[in-house]
């Protein structure tokens, strides 16, 4: 049997609901030569039955139970470091892939053969079906020489896995997503990536990514920007391959980018999380790094006040409730222009 073209990565974890969505919507390709593989971080779930009942009806299905759990990055690095085929893509389990991402990723490429990623625009949307926004939308579009594909990722936003297709000898080349950025690692890999080598771009959507609005208040929220974007800014301002005026706005934009999830997601996520030492941490950083006087102490008098007015964080919690409910409207075109895909989120197959 020849090898496919194109095989997708699914790490999976405890997520058999919306696990058969995101292989149903692979599987609806109009490019047909793929191949989907299935790794499960010892789901101890339904997850192998889910997947069975696919693998039954279409041979492009296959599956793998990790031994013992090893954990989300390792799952996806794991997968991608086992494919075999010429090209590849990640798809979280409770994500979507557009019915002609893989044919219009695969035109990209045919079109540019020097491209090293093929990029579609990913919609970003609740699980309610409201779309938070698209980046790729904003970028140039068509074949972006380096360092213009960096350039775009700092400018506009980093493309999202349901709409990146990758280059598996790229991938190899690059040694992969560097753990050591934590929950930023695909962004840094495509920084890299793309401030070497061409990508090319096309504002299609390819696919639907799903945000939970519980990462308000679950896990570590400073994670996201520390030390992820210092390490991310680290890796490149001392790349004498990348032009000189590209790395300065690299860093500018990326430290602006950090005091901004500093005090957003360090700070006050984590006073509406009730994790006290985190903002604390977070406000120590903003002075340190920063240089932002104002943050001295402040963490301390917001306890102090929290304490003694119990509704202090729920003001907080209303106040990022609004944030959010003012993007939905500034995007209330996007909301228009998606509106078909909405229901994707709302109802499982």
């Amino acid at each position: 049997m020849p090898r496919p073209l194109i095989t997708t990565v699914i790490p999976t974890y405890r997520r058999p609901a919306t696990l058969r969505r995101a292989i149903a919507s692979v599987l609806n390709q109009t490019f047909p030569d793929f191949r989907i593989c299935v790794y499960d971080d010892l789901s101890g779930d339904e997850t192998e039955q889910v997947v069975d009942e696919f693998r039954r009806k279409d041979s492009r299905v296959e599956y793998l139970c990790r031994p013992k759990r090893i954990g989300s990055l390792p799952n996806f690095v794991d997968g991608a470091n086992r494919v075999e085929t010429p090209f590849f893509s990640f798809l979280s389990d409770d994500d979507i892939m557009l019915p002609h991402f893989f044919e219009t990723a695969i035109a990209g490429f045919r079109q540019y053969p020097e491209a090293a990623m093929s990029i579609l625009a990913t919609i970003r949307m609740s699980a309610g079906g409201f779309t938070h926004d698209a980046p790729i939308l904003d970028w140039p579009e068509g074949l972006l020489k380096p360092p213009l594909g960096m350039l775009s990722i700092v400018r506009w936003g980093n493309p999202d896995l349901p709409g990146l297709l990758i280059r598996h000898e790229v991938w190899k080349a690059f040694n992969g997503w560097d753990e050591s950025v934590g929950p930023t690692c695909d962004m840094d890999f495509e920084l890299q990536v793309a401030a070497r080598l061409p990508v090319v771009v096309s504002k299609r959507p390819g696919g639907i990514l799903v945000v939970h609005g519980t990462t308000i208040t679950s896990g570590s929220c400073l994670e996201w920007v520390w030390p992820a974007v210092p390490r991310m800014i680290s890796k490149l301002i001392e790349d004498e391959n990348v032009a000189v005026d590209a790395r300065m706005e690299m860093a500018q934009t990326l430290n602006r980018r950090l005091k901004r999830g500093l005090v957003m997601r360090g700070v006050i996520r984590s006073i509406v999380g009730g994790k006290w030492d985190e903002a604390e941490k977070a406000a120590n950083l903003l002075l340190r790094e920063c240089k932002w006087t104002r943050a001295r102490g402040v963490v301390p008098r917001v306890r102090v006040i929290g304490e003694k007015l119990p509704g202090t964080r729920a003001l907080l919690r209303a106040f990022l409730a609004s944030r959010a409910s003012l993007r939905v409207v500034q995007h209330f075109r996007l909301q228009w222009r998606f509106r078909s895909y909405s229901k994707l989120v709302r109802v499982s197959p």
